[in-house]
């Protein structure tokens, strides 16, 4: 638990709420670690059926802190990057977001894993790896051209293509485009709707609609290998000092 990241269970719903709102909600290396802390107990405990993710603030997530890129960033295995990483191919329970403003880089990239996407009507969502010098995460480079084809996923990842409401919606990215007031209790309507259901049939049905765990972690194993060289070189380190000094 961090003021960061509050994390909450009621009704068989497990809630994390991203809460940094004075850096727009940019994860740093302890957020990691308490979503993947999250991740194992919801995989672990059988009273808990569901998780919700939502944000305070007016930002869902901007993405990867530019400060924890520069110091100590790793995606190793046992790093809080890698266990998160790892708890995301891995869920076998449904996974509720409620979005709303921007969701850049990881903020854009988690929704690709969930199982429910609601947000409101002013998202703005983007992952501009290539400006940064940087490739795709999180498995978003196969998960994302699934979803909305190549030519698609070139323009976000690499021209910077911002996915306002009504793009998330056609390319099925989320589920519904809802009032900002409401969206947060509709998400967790949805959750306890989810959390209700006969369990068994809900873990088989996220199971057989989803690509197999297996697939997805090598294909994450291959960004990992391809995004750290990408952060520790020069022109990359160029752009994020010219990122912090904008």
């Amino acid at each position: 638990m961090s003021e960061n990241v509050e994390v909450k269970v009621e009704k068989k719903v497990l809630t994390l709420t991203i809460n940094r709102p004075n850096k727009k909600n940019a994860l740093v290396e302890n957020m990691y670690g308490i979503f993947a802390d999250a991740f194992e107990l919801l995989g672990r405990d059988d009273t808990l059926r569901c998780m919700r993710i939502k944000a305070n603030g007016d930002t869902f997530c901007a993405g990867n802190d530019i400060a924890f890129f520069m110091d100590n960033y790793s995606m190793v295995p046992d790093a809080p990057v890698g266990r998160f990483l790892r708890g995301l191919t891995t869920l076998t329970k449904p996974l509720v977001a409620a979005v709303q403003g921007a969701a850049i880089g990881i903020g854009l990239t988690i929704l690709l894993h969930c199982d429910l996407v609601f947000a409101a009507e002013n998202i703005r969502l983007s992952a501009p790896f290539g400006q940064l010098g940087l490739v795709p995460e999180a498995g978003s480079s196969q998960m994302l051209p699934a979803l909305v084809g190549h030519r698609r996923a070139m323009e976000i990842f690499l021209l910077g293509k911002v996915i306002t409401a009504n793009d998330a919606l056609a390319y099925g990215i989320a589920n519904e485009i809802v009032p900002l007031t409401q969206l947060n209790q509709i998400a967790l309507d949805a959750s306890r709707a989810l959390a209700e259901l006969p369990a068994a049939a809900v873990y088989e049905t996220k199971r057989l609609t989803r690509k197999q765990p297996e697939d997805l972690s090598t294909r994450i194993e291959a960004e990992c290998k391809a995004f750290m060289p990408r952060i520790a070189s020069k022109e990359s380190r160029r752009l994020f000092k010219k990122f912090l000094n904008r």
